[in-house]
């Protein structure tokens, strides 16, 4: 097949070392045969898969020349491996393009409904599997497993956010999968925060913590993802109801505190108000309701004073809610459910937000079961939620 490609001898391209057997002549109609014929049509899988490799490398790029010895050896032939492997049907701005939409997309993601976010992002999602399916050089393949392992980031918390459950742990796993692969260590890390925060919202405390603790091993020191999962990790240990160890996290994540800004903008930013939130849940599963109170109310304080980029509706309603059930923990119903109403009244209705209500729902039957105002407002919040 390469003498009637290349019209010569095999010898003569240099592709028959000493001592091996020549391999047969192709067929007499003219045509090539087998997976390996130049065609539009996708290869059949069929033959010998090293030859076919050796075939198409040969006549997709440039013939290259085995050095079998010095006094034979050529620097064209040296030039030839060089060139070989910067072969790429990629340009370098497709890449960049994709890197500028995970960017984007990212900073700008509590603009956007679930609904919206899917299609675009799954789109890009495809666009970097099909990229990483051509050919491509090393460097531009790292760069691509990273972008496609955080697009699939984006997609787990989009399927978060539409209580898909099942799909956010298919796009954790193949988050993690492509940043092992682009040897990007923080793409891992944010996918098992990802997965980390739906799984505590699915009651499932002990895959949360599963989930924080391998993110931390391997999140790069100081980065992003390793400040989240500090945090993380702290109400994990109060979700589980270890005081002791909820103690111990939480002086580790209050150590970013300073070093980080009030408002962060974008889905994988970092902030200060965060850690008051997660104090503000973490202290209701340990039944400090006082310190949840003084919590939420901080956290509410400052995402109400922020516009813009830096406005969080998800954090906000949450934070509203877990005032109101710290309100009703204290024992004052009514306020909580005028808290809760405030944080449903104009909020982007996900699925934490959905959960957060049902488990206020739920606190404040089991604490007033005789109450008809609670009675109507759990109907009320069953109907807001469904």
């Amino acid at each position: 097949m390469l003498e009637e490609y290349f019209g010569k001898d095999l010898t003569e391209i240099g592709f028959t070392p000493p001592g091996m057997r020549p391999l047969p002549k192709p067929p007499a109609t003219g045509r090539l045969e087998g997976p390996t014929a130049p065609s539009t049509a996708t290869p059949s899988g069929e033959g010998d898969p090293t030859k076919r490799r050796n075939a198409l490398a040969l006549i997709g790029g440039t013939a290259m020349t085995p050095l079998f010895s010095p006094e034979s050896a050529r620097a064209e032939s040296v030039h030839a491996y060089t060139r070989h492997v910067s072969i790429s049907a990629l340009a370098p701005r497709d890449i960049e393009a994709l890197e500028i939409e995970v960017h984007r997309l990212g900073s700008a993601y509590s603009a956007w409904t679930p609904e919206e976010l899917w299609p675009v992002a799954a789109t890009l999602r495809h666009q970097a599997a099909v990229m990483l399916a051509a050919r491509h050089t090393l460097r531009q393949g790292r760069e691509l497993f990273r972008h496609a392992g955080m697009l699939s980031v984006l997609l787990a918390w989009v399927a978060h956010d539409l209580g898909r459950r099942d799909l956010v742990a298919a796009l954790c796993d193949d988050a993690w999968h492509h940043g092992q692969e682009a040897d990007a260590p923080e793409v891992c890390a944010w996918a098992d925060d990802a997965a980390c925060t739906d799984a505590l919202y699915a009651d499932q405390p002990l895959v949360a913590l599963s989930a924080a603790t391998r993110g931390l091993a391997i999140a790069p020191r100081n980065s992003n993802a390793a400040i989240r999962l500090s945090a993380q990790l702290a109400r994990v240990r109060a979700r589980i109801g270890d005081r002791d160890g909820f103690a111990e996290a939480a002086v580790r994540a209050d150590g970013y505190r300073e070093r980080v800004p009030l408002h962060g903008t974008g889905l994988f930013a970092v902030d200060a108000v965060r850690f008051s939130s997660f104090d503000a849940s973490s202290s209701i599963w340990l039944g400090d309701y006082r310190r949840a109170s003084r919590s939420a109310q901080e956290a509410i304080g400052h995402y109400r004073g922020t516009a813009g980029p830096g406005l969080a509706p998800t954090r906000l309603a949450i934070a509203q809610l877990d005032l109101a059930l710290a309100q009703a923990g204290l024992g004052e119903p009514d306020e909580a459910m005028g808290t809760a109403r405030r944080a449903l009244s104009d909020v982007r209705l996900v699925q934490a937000v959905r959960d957060r209500a049902d488990q206020l729902r739920g606190g404040l039957l089991r604490r007033y079961p005789t109450s008809a105002h609670v009675t109507a407002f759990g109907e009320e919040l069953r109907g807001i939620t469904a």
